[in-house]
């Protein structure tokens, strides 16, 4: 899956694809850190970044949806 375009994802969508993400990350452990590039985020900056949308968020959101799909099509099972 492409990067996710804002301008290209109807707001409605947009919205359960962040409450999906913002659900998951929530679920894991409170010491969650992602790093991305140099810079390092912790649980707490990520549900911040998916619940404004924001470049980080986007991508979170990315990477949760792709995973969903994989699992749905069997293709993460695959790997």
């Amino acid at each position: 899956m492409d990067k996710l375009d804002i301008r290209d994802i109807e707001p409605e969508l947009l919205e359960e694809m962040k409450k999906i993400a913002y659900a998951r990350v929530n679920a894991a452990s409170d010491d969650l850190i992602i790093s991305v590039g140099s810079k390092e985020y912790s649980k707490k900056e990520l549900l911040q970044s998916i619940s404004d949308g924001d470049e980080i968020g986007l991508e979170i959101i990315d990477m949760q949806i792709e995973f969903l799909r994989d699992m749905a099509s069997g293709e993460f099972y695959a790997q």
